[in-house]
């Protein structure tokens, strides 16, 4: 059923959301230069999947570490990666999911093992880290952080007990297959003169490949590839992974490809628009979300205004299928930070005014409809409809390109827990509307988001509380299907 709520009426519907991001990895080899130039390069493209820390592992048998909060070009300024020579290396952008948010959680991480060092950087998370973790220690393991990460390379050490120059791509992929299957996990090693890339076999996360005349690269979104000439990309599927060396690379399979989970919001909110992520390009799929929102929900409305950035694409399509001008009634301050990841209320409603400045102009006496990606605490939502209305719009509809959020995740995407999603706190959509203080709110619903992207997808963190939650079909939540209130 389609969410839709209006003073005086509602229908049943779905929500908005806001998360934390997740993580970016990028690595490769250089054929002539040093590779520190293009892994910076590389990895500020993936800027948008972490904003907490970066850092870079490069060489071969002493290999240069660095690593720090903040952004990649914070991090890794011109300065430092001028210094860096060697020509193989692996990268790493952070949000925590899992861990502390330190320094000494930013990744890659290295450790020294039989006189030789090895370097990881991954994204996802893994299932049964916890557990495992107590397992490990009980056998006088001791881990400098509390990240899944650290956890996963001295499994394998432990598993493998040899140098990691001797290391093969496929005792690795045996090691990860036999234990972090169920897990999410797109993970670069960094053995001496080696990289080995993997994807894990249900696929929750995306992993590419590029070829081209300056050397081989690997990234979680093709986009990184961009500044590279006369490539070749190649999109890893799920169970595969590459190694590459100064010898080339070879594309291998470690592992069964299981039945596909591939993360819905990678297309809903994580990626770049301009990223190919699993077979589909982001920009259409988000703008056929804003055609299918509008299509459901229908709304009296003078002009259609996006939540910059993650909003554009659903609210041009929405737009183009409803016929309601598009117009910039909100412009973004490109030097305020998402704001969602601030830690406090007041700091994040003070840091959506600093960020979001209405146009007047634009505005004034107009029926608003506003698009965004989604909406997980509805805070945000909140102080963007005070804003439009402050600045004379006459009616302010909200619409979101996401169906509601319900659950938590644990592959590796930080939603609030439950209590905090707007979803659980309010019975129906109308409580959901009243908060955030629009006109009407509709949501883009479970049925229409599957008729896009069909089967193979996780759907996980949109399904209410079931007997099966790993099944999405077999879940009849109440909360799901809500009828007219």
């Amino acid at each position: 059923m389609t969410g839709f709520c209006k003073k005086g009426y509602c229908f049943s519907g779905q929500g908005e959301i806001k998360f934390s991001e997740e993580c970016g990895v990028f690595g490769g080899i250089s054929y002539k230069y040093p590779v520190a130039p293009f892994i910076q390069q590389g990895l500020f493209m993936l800027q948008h999947r972490g904003q907490e820390s970066a850092g870079i592992c490069v060489g071969e048998k002493n290999p240069f570490i660095y690593k720090n909060k903040g952004l990649v070009m914070e991090v890794l300024s011109d300065r430092v990666v001028g210094k860096i020579r060697g020509r193989i290396g692996i990268s790493h952008v952070r949000y925590s999911t899992q861990g502390g948010s330190d320094t000494t959680h930013a990744q890659p991480y290295v450790v020294t093992y039989l006189g030789e060092k090895v370097a990881v950087a991954h994204n996802g998370n893994v299932k049964a880290a916890v557990e495992m973790r107590k397992n490990l220690e009980k056998e006088g393991e001791v881990f400098i952080t509390t990240a899944d990460t650290e956890m996963i390379l001295k499994k394998i050490i432990r598993e493998l007990c040899k140098a990691p120059s001797k290391w093969t791509f496929e005792e690795v992929g045996q090691v990860l297959t036999e234990n972090f299957t169920g897990g999410a996990w797109s993970i670069l090693f960094l053995v001496p003169g080696k990289i080995f890339a993997f994807r894990d076999p249900m696929g929750y996360r995306p992993l590419s490949m590029c070829e081209s005349k300056d050397g081989v690269f690997v990234s979680s979104e093709d986009t990184s590839f961009q500044m590279l000439e006369n490539k070749s990309v190649y999109h890893i599927h799920p169970g595969e992974g590459v190694e590459i060396s100064r010898d080339g690379f070879e594309l291998k399979r470690f592992a069964a490809e299981m039945s596909s989970k591939k993360c819905v919001f990678e297309h809903i909110y994580f990626a770049r628009p301009d990223s190919n992520v699993f077979g589909r390009n982001v920009y259409s799929s988000r703008v056929e979300l804003g055609r299918k929102c509008a299509l459901e929900n229908p709304v009296n409305a003078d002009i259609v205004i996006p939540v910059m950035d993650s909003g554009f694409a659903p609210a041009l399509g929405f737009s183009q299928q409803s016929g309601i001008p598009l117009q910039m009634g909100l412009m973004r301050n490109r030097w305020v930070g998402r704001t969602f990841i601030l830690p406090e209320q007041q700091m994040r409603s003070t840091g959506v005014r600093r960020k979001l400045t209405p146009i007047k102009e634009v505005l004034n006496d107009k029926r608003v409809v506003v698009i965004d990606d989604s909406i997980v605490r509805g805070t945000t939502s909140r102080e963007i409809v005070r804003l439009l209305k402050e600045s004379g719009a006459k009616e302010v509809h909200f619409r979101s390109a996401s169906p509601k959020i319900l659950n938590t995740c644990q592959w590796g995407v930080d939603i609030p827990t439950k209590k905090e999603l707007i979803a659980n706190k309010y019975e129906d959509i109308c409580g959901i509307r009243d908060f955030i203080e629009a006109d009407s709110l509709a949501y883009l619903s479970i049925e229409g988001l599957k008729e896009i992207f069909q089967d193979g997808w996780c759907y996980s963190c949109l399904l209410g509380d079931c007997e099966n939650p790993e099944n999405e079909n077999s879940c009849k939540c109440s909360k799901l299907y809500e009828s007219v209130c």
